[in-house]
């Protein structure tokens, strides 16, 4: 009787047995203080806003697989029908891995036109952390 088939399917069960859980392999970096830098008649994080449309960016499975972490700042402006303009991307930790993902979402975000009009310069804190996406304050 040949065993071999037995012994590859035994050692792949002990293979799946031992597989550890996913744990991110990089420090997350520290938020940084969105209102230290902003001027006063920027809109920081949508405080004046009601949204109607937003839906966070997913978390990149590139990302994900490596155990990176980090945040995006986004600076964008809201016209007077509520949909967002500028998107453009004001810091990212890591660079390169989070901020394009960032953008294309919030090119989608739609707000209740504001009652003042457009609003220029808001900035919104996205935190990508163990897998999720949240908004920072």
């Amino acid at each position: 009787m040949n065993y071999l088939p037995l012994l590859c399917l035994g050692l792949l069960c002990i293979s799946c047995a031992n597989a550890k859980p996913f744990m991110p392999k990089s420090g997350y970096p520290p938020d940084p203080w969105v209102k230290g830098y902003a001027d006063p008649d920027d809109c920081i994080g949508g405080e004046k806003l009601a949204a109607r449309l937003f839906n966070l960016p997913s978390y990149p499975k590139k990302a994900f697989r490596a155990g990176q972490q980090g945040w995006v700042i986004l600076r964008l402006d809201i016209g007077a029908d509520g949909r967002t303009e500028n998107v453009r991307i004001e810091r990212a930790l890591p660079r390169g891995q989070f901020g394009r993902n960032a953008r294309k979402a919030a090119r989608a975000w739609s707000f209740v036109p504001p009652a003042g009009g457009a609003l220029k310069d808001c900035r919104v804190l996205l935190r990508y952390r163990l897998g999720s996406v949240s908004l920072g304050g």
